[in-house]
């Protein structure tokens, strides 16, 4: 087999069979260049078996316990054998041109890392679409194109030079690897390039528990990458007297950005504000929880 011009990666645990519309769109790529799937399942469970017998052409990694997001995509790199290193997640669908997409995108600059939009792969359900507003109200397909702090690791292509190191993921608290990774390789003076027509659907939570189970979650990993990189609002991890302000401030936040940049569908988000604000509320009791827990030490990227 020729080397692969770029290794796509995805970590997951117990992905259910939603990992099997993941890999079918990772295979029909329409991509000229050689490239390679790689899968890092550790659920324990024969998941693993089931994916390696049912896709021959997936290199197939099972580490013998669960393995958080992070330290999933670094051993994922440490077997990629290509210059491009994509990441996506078990619970996106890929259209075929996306690998050409974030490669043609490489080659107009000397960019570490390429992302694009992020669709709403749940539109019929209301705990779906607003699951999707809370975490991805950034990275819409409706902002423009340019240089941003950073992008979501499930729509993301890395220059594999950037990612140094044995482990170049953090391992710090799930929830905060990708805020402190996106922070420590700006500042060593990487530049992350958002891409609009570059997209992948997310398949977001449906269930109430399961959104507000997510949201608490990644609150927690928010204040915990504050008090490791000093990203905006690290105040509030300091002063949590300020942390039930958040939740007005993030829903405000989302409906900004949904009235500029998709006008159209402001009315039905205006009917998601209770869902949004129960959901923003786990957010802040999990960004308390993140802001009064032992600090993680172990070391950034």
């Amino acid at each position: 087999m020729a080397t692969p011009r770029a290794s796509v990666v995805v970590p997951c645990y117990r992905p259910g069979r939603l990992i099997d519309g993941c890999i079918a769109g990772l295979l029909a790529q329409d991509l000229a260049e050689p490239y390679e799937v790689i899968v890092v399942e550790s659920s324990g469970d024969g998941t693993a078996e089931r994916l390696q017998e049912a896709y021959p052409r997936v290199r197939v990694i099972a580490p013998a316990q669960r393995t958080l997001p992070a330290a999933a995509q670094n051993l994922g790199v440490a077997a990629a054998a290509g210059a491009f290193i994509a990441i996506t997640n078990h619970d996106c669908l890929v259209p075929p041109d996306w690998l050409r997409r974030l490669l043609a995108r490489h080659d107009t600059g000397e960019y570490a890392a390429v992302g694009g939009a992020i669709l709403n792969g749940t539109p019929g359900s209301l705990i779906g679409t607003a699951a999707y507003w809370s975490e991805f109200n950034e990275f819409t397909s409706g902002r423009p194109a340019g240089p941003v702090p950073g992008v979501p690791q499930c729509n993301v292509c890395f220059r594999r030079r950037v990612l140094t190191g044995t482990a170049p993921f953090p391992a710090v608290r799930f929830g905060a690897e990708e805020l402190t990774f996106n922070y420590e390789l700006t500042r060593a003076g990487g530049v992350f390039f958002f891409d609009p027509a570059i997209r992948v659907t997310h398949l977001n939570r449906t269930t109430f528990a399961a959104f507000l189970a997510h949201q608490r979650t990644l609150g927690a990993g928010s204040a915990m990458a504050r008090r490791l990189v000093p990203l905006a609002g690290t105040v509030a991890t300091r002063r949590r007297v300020l942390i039930p302000f958040l939740v007005p401030l993030r829903i405000g936040r989302v409906l900004g950005r949904i009235a500029r940049r998709h006008p159209r569908e402001l009315s039905r988000a205006l009917l998601l504000v209770p869902l949004l604000a129960a959901g923003y509320a786990a957010w802040a009791a999990g960004f308390a929880q993140g802001s009064r827990e032992p600090l993680d030490i172990r070391t950034p990227a």
